[in-house]
């Protein structure tokens, strides 16, 4: 029952999302005064005195490399020049280790059936991986063997941290500074771009002092300012997927790596053929 319920949830929030979309490149060409190809439906209106011009990046892809097609990505992270790798759905769901570069998968450890596994994040040598139900897992960072497992309040959708909390997010606006030795929200923020409350923050990762987050079902990432919550910067991934790289199972872009060793950055999506090395690009706007 649960299920069913969840999988009706995610087809309603999916169809919602989707009629926002156009709305969501408004709000995109409106803070950041880069002219995009027109879309239908009025921009969300920004907050009185809030109004700042916000960066937006393209991208360059420096390389690519073979992605598993069944993987379906919720959450990616570099490790001891590894990436690990979180992939979703019940029954399916699976924590995998990954070669850079060729794409080679080293291990993989199945997560319980009844489970949708979502984010993950590597915290003093332990990796932790949150799933939809509000449970979550951790496990050794380099063998993947399962040490332990903790809970916490609500849906778990993204996850990465500052050195000092936890940080996830829940598929709304906010997201959740959790102390890693008690499991308990010791602050949230609430992001929002202009004013706007921007939702459906999926995918996390932390480059640099900023958040990275992936917004669910579209090609934008959002730099989010962690103290204040304000969108810093926009990134647009349209078109890194050739339409002839896609099939029928072809999800959305999801999952993001920083290697901070060699500040290098890597996306993929749900069900992807290819992982992309990519190099963010900052766009002119058209007023300056």
């Amino acid at each position: 029952m649960i299920r069913t319920l969840t999988t009706v949830f995610l087809a309603a929030a999916t169809m919602a999302l989707a009629a926002c979309a156009p709305n969501l490149d408004s709000l995109v060409r409106q803070s950041t005064g880069v002219a995009h190809p027109p879309r239908s439906g009025p921009a969300p209106a920004a907050s009185a005195g809030s109004f700042r011009q916000i960066p937006l990046y393209t991208y360059k892809v420096v390389t690519s490399w073979p992605h598993y097609r069944w993987a379906f990505t919720e959450g990616l992270v570099f490790q001891d020049g590894l990436l690990l790798e979180s992939s979703g759905l019940y029954e399916k769901s699976a924590l995998m280790q990954v070669v850079p570069g060729s794409g080679q998968l080293l291990e993989r450890q199945h997560v319980p059936g009844e489970y949708f596994a979502e984010g993950i994040t590597v915290f003093r040598n332990r990796i932790y991986q949150l799933t939809l139900s509000g449970a979550g897992f951790i496990y050794h960072h380099k063998s993947l063997q399962k040490e332990g497992e903790f809970a916490f309040e609500g849906e778990g959708w993204g996850l990465t941290h500052d050195g000092r909390h936890l940080i996830m997010s829940n598929g709304s606006n906010q997201l959740k500074f959790i102390d890693p030795d008690t499991f308990k929200t010791e602050r949230t923020v609430n992001v929002t771009c202009n004013g706007v409350p921007l939702k459906y923050l999926n995918a996390l990762q932390y480059v640099k002092g900023e958040i990275f987050a992936n917004v669910w079902q579209t090609d934008y990432i959002v730099k989010i300012d962690p103290g204040s919550g304000d969108v810093t910067g926009w990134i647009d991934l349209k078109g890194l997927l050739r339409p002839e790289e896609r099939n029928d199972n072809t999800d959305v872009l999801n999952g993001i790596a920083y290697d901070e060793r060699n500040d290098r950055l890597v996306v993929t999506g749900k069900r992807w053929p290819k992982y992309f090395e990519i190099r963010l690009e900052e766009v002119q706007a058209a007023n300056t």
